[in-house]
C-alpha cells in the first residue's frame, strides 16, 4: 500500500501535478503523419528493470509527448484532452497506473478483426499505437507464434467472455 501510494504520487507529479527535478532522456524523434512509422532512439533502462519513479518520469517525459502527439494527430478533437487517464483510466492514481485499466475491453475476434480492418481507426491503432509503445518501453510487439511481446490487453481489458 505505500509503494502504491508513493507511486501514485510520483506520477500524479509526472501527469502536471507539479514540477520535479529529473535526468534527461536521450530523445531523437522523426515524427510522421498517416500511416508510417515514428523513430526514435530513446536512452532508458528496460521498463521492467525501472524503479515507479523512473517509469513515472519516463512516461511523462517521453510516453505522454509522443503519445500526445499520435493520438491527437488521429483526432485532435476527441483526444484534447490528452492525459494519463486516456489510457491509464480515470482513477489511474487510485489504482496505481496499473494496466489494463479503463481502456475499451477487446475481446480475441475484436483484436483479430482490428488487424484485417482498413477502418482509418484500426489501421491508426495496429500501425501507429501499438507499434510506437511497443518500442517505447523496449518490448517487442507480439509475435503469435512465440506468444511473447507486447500486445493489445496490455493496455485493454481482456474482453474474453468467461467460461461457463
Amino acid at each position: 500500500m505505500r509503494n502504491a501510494l508513493a507511486l501514485s504520487v510520483l506520477v500524479l507529479l509526472g501527469c502536471g501535478g507539479g514540477s520535479t527535478t529529473t535526468e534527461s532522456h536521450d530523445t531523437t524523434s522523426d515524427h510522421t503523419t498517416g500511416s508510417e512509422t515514428t523513430t526514435a532512439s530513446i536512452e532508458h533502462p528496460p521498463w521492467d528493470d525501472m524503479t515507479p519513479e523512473e517509469r513515472g518520469r519516463f512516461m511523462a517525459e517521453v510516453v505522454m509527448p509522443e503519445m500526445r502527439t499520435i493520438f491527437q494527430e488521429h483526432d485532435a478533437t476527441r483526444y484534447a484532452e490528452f492525459s494519463c487517464a486516456t489510457c491509464h483510466g480515470a482513477n489511474a492514481h487510485d489504482v496505481g497506473f496499473r494496466m489494463p485499466n479503463g481502456v475499451h475491453p477487446l475481446d480475441h475476434a475484436t483484436i483479430m478483426a482490428t488487424f484485417q480492418s482498413t477502418e482509418p481507426s484500426a489501421t491508426w491503432m495496429t500501425q501507429r499505437v501499438w507499434p510506437r509503445m511497443a518500442q517505447l518501453i523496449g518490448e517487442p510487439q507480439f509475435d503469435m507464434a512465440t506468444g511473447e511481446g507486447f500486445r493489445c490487453v496490455n493496455c485493454h481489458a481482456d474482453g474474453e467472455p468467461a467460461a461457463p
